[in-house]
């Protein structure tokens, strides 16, 4: 009797022996997969929170008049406007150099044509007159002498006249506001971006 309980308590402990260390391995791997699956889950959330939206900001304020440009003359080849993702665009294309320009506040309603004497009407609640010096002749306007976009904020763009080597070019607008000057080249081109919002 004690010989058969001998023989059922070795074979009792081997046999809990060899499942010991098989049993136990198998559920620490699961766990171990499940607890980086929650950890990528949390890495994207910080992604969305980088937010560069407060980024634009409104427009400095300008210091008027602006001006730059050459003592270079040319001819005015074309007026163009167009819109775009966060501007308006006034673009003066030359042939020839870049002359000098200036571009400064005005009442829309006060505009005059230099050459007639008699008043120019021009859209929007704010107007910016733009001189471009050195002027050759003649002058060509692909896209007219009057255009009206209606934009958001580039109301309105009339060239008054170009007359005694100097053209003046009347901008109605939403709002007065800082624009972007830019002197380009190939061909040389006076192009103002108007911030819109």
């Amino acid at each position: 009797m004690r010989v058969t309980a001998l023989i059922a308590i070795s074979i009792l402990l081997v046999a809990c022996g060899s499942a010991g260390p098989s049993g136990g391995n198998p559920p620490a791997t699961p766990t171990q997969t499940t607890s980086p699956s929650p950890t990528t889950s949390t890495a994207p959330t910080p992604s969305p929170a980088a937010t560069p939206s407060p980024s634009p900001s409104p427009s400095p304020t300008c210091s008027f008049p602006l001006q730059g440009g050459t003592t270079a003359s040319a001819t005015i080849a074309d007026v163009r406007v167009g819109s775009h993702t966060g501007y308006d665009r006034l673009v003066i294309e030359y042939r020839g150099g870049q002359p000098a320009y200036k571009l400064v506040p005005q009442d829309p309603g006060t505009f005059v044509g230099p050459f007639s004497g008699l008043p120019v009407s021009v859209a929007g609640h704010a107007g910016l007159h733009l001189f471009i010096y050195k002027m050759d002749i003649p002058p060509t306007f692909l896209h007219g002498t009057n255009l009206k976009p209606g934009y958001s904020e580039l109301k309105q763009v009339v060239v008054m006249s170009v007359f005694e080597g100097q053209a003046e070019i009347a901008i109605g607008l939403d709002r007065l506001e800082c624009p972007t000057v830019s002197v380009l080249s190939s061909p040389s081109r006076l192009v103002i971006d108007f911030p819109t919002h």
